[in-house]
Order: C-alpha cells, then sequence, then structure tokens
C-alpha cells in the first residue's frame, strides 16, 4: 500500500502498488468507507456554502421589491402627474410611464448638484430603473432639453 494525501480534502488516501509507478498504467485509488464519509461531509457543507448566497441573493432580488414609486407624465403635457412621492430607504424601483409623444425621463439629484441617477429617456412608452436610496429628500425632474426650465420636477422623499 501507498500513502499520498488527497490534495482537496487533506485526507490520507491508500492505493495500492497495482499500476502507475511499477506497470505504466494509470493508478487505482481505492477509498475506504471513512474517507467516502469525509468527502459526503464535505460536499454537503460546500452545497450549503453555496447555496446561502444564491438565497440571500434572491432575497435582495430588486425585481421583486415593494418599495415602488410610480410617476408619469400625462399625454400633451409639459409636468410629471406627481408632484410628491415617498419611499423607504433600500433598493426602490422607478417606474416611468410617458404617455407623451415628447422624449422626457425621470432624473434624480440628491444634496443640490449630485446626480443620483435616472431612467431612459423615453417617447409614449413605460421604463424602469432600480436605485438605492438612502434617507433624504431627492429633487426629481426630466434632463432632457428644458424640461426642467419648464417645470417638469417633482420631490421623492425617502424616510
Amino acid at each position: 500500500m501507498h500513502k499520498e494525501m488527497d490534495w482537496f480534502t487533506g485526507l490520507s488516501l491508500h492505493r495500492p502498488i497495482l499500476g502507475g509507478e511499477l506497470s505504466g498504467s494509470p493508478p487505482t485509488t481505492t477509498h475506504g468507507g471513512a474517507i467516502d464519509m469525509n468527502r459526503l461531509i464535505l460536499a454537503s457543507a460546500l452545497a450549503v456554502a453555496l447555496a446561502a448566497p444564491a438565497a440571500a441573493l434572491a432575497a435582495s432580488n430588486p425585481v421583486a421589491t415593494t418599495n415602488v414609486v410610480e410617476i408619469s407624465v400625462p399625454q400633451g403635457s409639459l409636468h410629471y402627474a406627481q408632484k410628491t412621492l415617498t419611499a423607504r430607504p433600500g433598493v426602490v424601483r422607478i417606474n416611468f410611464t410617458n404617455d407623451s409623444s415628447a422624449p422626457h425621463n425621470v432624473s434624480l439629484e440628491h444634496n443640490g448638484e449630485y446626480e443620483f441617477g435616472a431612467t431612459l429617456t423615453i417617447r409614449k412608452g413605460a421604463t424602469t430603473t432600480f436605485l438605492t436610496l438612502a434617507k433624504g429628500t431627492y429633487h426629481v425632474y426630466s434632463s432632457v432639453g428644458r424640461d426642467e426650465d419648464r417645470g417638469m420636477a417633482a420631490t421623492l422623499v425617502v424616510k
């Protein structure tokens, strides 16, 4: 019998010298019951360790969030239909519907001139974006052309 260390488990393996070094054929490895049980325990622990982050990722899936802000532009309007919006801190789903044929978007500014994020600019349609927001007050506006100067603005309070 020849002893060697398994590189993955760190366990001692015993294999007979039936081939390999003496005959030129590949070595045959045999494992006792204890080695097989250790590998089973290791494989189970590895499966649990890999499943935990996947479960956490699924739980933090932004698509499934109930923290949703709905904002829209009515047909022919140069203003958002909503002037004040509220959300909770964390991942916020922003659903923007533009019923106007003119292009608009939803941009967020925090603490003055800090551009925090924006939706796509769209005409007659809807788009969704996800932002992670902290408590505070955000200036919401359309950054397209002179939209903001013409009054396309609102306030988002995250509390």
